[in-house]
């Protein structure tokens, strides 16, 4: 069970929203360039998980 109520919650997400949101203008990078990164960082991270075959799918990538 949860320590927190739903209106805590909502109003910890609303505040994480806001912060990102102010960091976002401070230094100018977008929401869709965060979520480039987070989609290489993720594929790289689990490059364990494509078979040789695979790969050669993605020649011009580097990995």
């Amino acid at each position: 069970m949860s320590k927190y109520t739903k209106e805590e919650y909502a109003l910890a997400r609303k505040q994480s929203d806001e912060l990102l949101k102010l960091i976002l203008g401070k230094t100018g990078i977008s929401r869709k360039r965060i979520h480039e990164l987070a989609e290489n960082e993720f594929v790289t991270a689990n490059l364990d998980v494509i078979t040789p075959t695979e790969r050669k799918r993605f020649d011009k990538l580097v990995f």
